[in-house]
């Protein structure tokens, strides 16, 4: 299921016709007929995100969150995610630039880890990074961290010069 599906499943069918029709024509049929292989301006996508959430009457933080949970909940429930509770931490954390590098086409993303249980990501080469892909982001790591079976698995994340930093910790 894409997110556009999740976030239409989410709202339901008539605040996300609304939300879409009140973007303009070129963007609603960039959206809708976006595949696999294919990009959508993080613009659009936020633009979307707003207006179905106005349309929902939810806060579009709150339903980006859920939408990526979702995703990337989907996207794990393979065998990666039996591989993924076996990989070292700093493994784990190394392979959010690959699922990165699917959704955005744009900065990269590094990780230092100062103890075990924690580590700091930082995306650089991104420095107007809309705040609800800040958030997405964010939620995307700790979507990673939990289906890989790391406990209390808490990410906060923060505008910073580039792009974003991202503290996270969980337990193992």
């Amino acid at each position: 299921m894409t997110s556009r599906e999740l976030l239409r499943a989410s709202v339901g069918e008539d605040a996300f016709a609304r939300g879409l029709g009140s973007v303009r024509p070129d963007e609603r049929q960039a959206y809708l007929t976006a595949g696999p292989l294919s990009w959508v301006p993080v613009e659009t996508v936020d633009r979307i995100m707003h207006a179905v959430a106005r349309e929902a009457g939810r806060p579009a933080e709150a339903l980006v969150v859920a939408i990526t949970r979702s995703a990337q909940e989907k996207l794990l429930h393979t065998l990666y995610r039996i591989l993924m509770r076996i990989v070292t931490d700093e493994a784990l954390i190394a392979k959010t630039q690959t699922y990165y590098g699917k959704v955005y086409d744009t900065g990269q993303l590094s990780s230092v880890f100062p103890e075990p249980g924690r580590a700091t990501v930082t995306l650089t080469g991104w420095p107007t990074i809309p705040d609800l892909q800040i958030t997405a982001l964010g939620a995307g790591i700790e979507t990673t961290l939990r289906c890989a079976g790391r406990a209390d698995a808490s990410v906060s994340g923060r505008r910073a010069p580039g792009g974003a930093v991202y503290q996270c910790s969980w337990k193992k």
